[in-house]
């Protein structure tokens, strides 16, 4: 019997994981995405068209995809000239398109999914239009996946003192499900709170995992943020996590070791 893996997040760092975990035969893989993206094209994607972003639904596909020709080349696709696509990306603008067709946002997900032959599950956190709302510990509020990423200003080196989403949300009912069967969850990589913490501050996540037999596995990111997590060490990382999912639960931590970052990636990182 295989064994179920659940990875909860979303971006780049959920994206390497699950193509690490891609490669073994005998895991029944679903990734849970957070839906709270409102950057770039997903802000397009949920002002003019409506539709909640796709861009981390993407990543995730593209990721599972058995798929390694032209298609899954074309869902990374980013489109650099063109009046209003111009930044967007093939694959958005696809499921933009199903969504159209079928009325239903979630049966353009499972029916993308069969396009590309994924291997998994990819899982929205919640169908529901969301944005997320930091509060740093001068009193400042952003409001906006976008805006708290880009960690601009005075709350570049500050902390987030509370997280949450606006409106309040509850998880949907397949993620929750995937949960509860889950041998092993596993929480990052990726932004601490724009990735993994949007989706733990989603009513009934945390509870999910709670009650799950699932061991747990947080893994811990390599680089610190701005607006997220400036100057952070390993602790602060725990810390952070455990005002939201009790650290009782977590069975295993990774934490890269090794100082030896290449000079270039180091300089791109760098924090003033």
């Amino acid at each position: 019997m295989k064994k179920k893996i659940v990875v909860i997040g979303g971006g780049t760092g959920t994206y390497t994981v699950l193509r690490g975990l891609k490669k073994y035969n005998d895991l029944e893989i679903s990734a849970i995405v957070t839906m709270a993206d409102d950057g770039g094209s997903n802000k397009v994607l949920r002002d003019e068209f409506g539709l909640l972003p796709t861009s981390g639904v993407r990543q995730c596909m593209v990721a599972l995809s058995a798929n390694e020709g032209i298609l899954r080349k074309l869902f990374s696709y980013r489109y650099y000239q063109g009046v209003g696509i111009s930044g967007m990306t093939f694959g958005n603008l696809f499921m933009a398109a199903v969504s159209d067709v079928l009325g239903d946002q979630r049966g353009a997900i499972k029916e993308t999914a069969k396009l590309l032959d994924v291997r998994g599950k990819i899982l929205p956190i919640s169908y529901d239009k969301v944005s997320l709302l930091a509060t740093y510990t001068d009193g400042t509020e952003i409001l906006g996946e976008h805006l708290i990423d880009l960690g601009q200003g005075k709350v570049g080196k500050q902390r987030i003192k509370h997280f949450r989403t606006i409106p309040k949300t509850r998880i949907d009912s397949e993620a929750k499900r995937a949960i509860a069967e889950a041998d092993m969850i596993v929480l990052g990589p990726g932004d601490l709170y724009t990735n993994t913490m949007a989706n733990l501050v989603v009513t009934g996540t945390v509870e999910a995992i709670v009650k799950s037999q699932a061991r747990v596995v947080f893994v811990m990111n390599v680089m610190t943020k701005k607006g997220e997590s400036y100057g952070y060490g390993a602790q602060d990382f725990l810390i952070d996590l455990g005002k939201y999912l009790p650290l009782s639960r977590v069975n295993y931590v990774v934490v890269n070791t090794d100082q030896t970052i290449e000079k270039a990636v180091a300089k791109a990182y760098a924090r003033g």
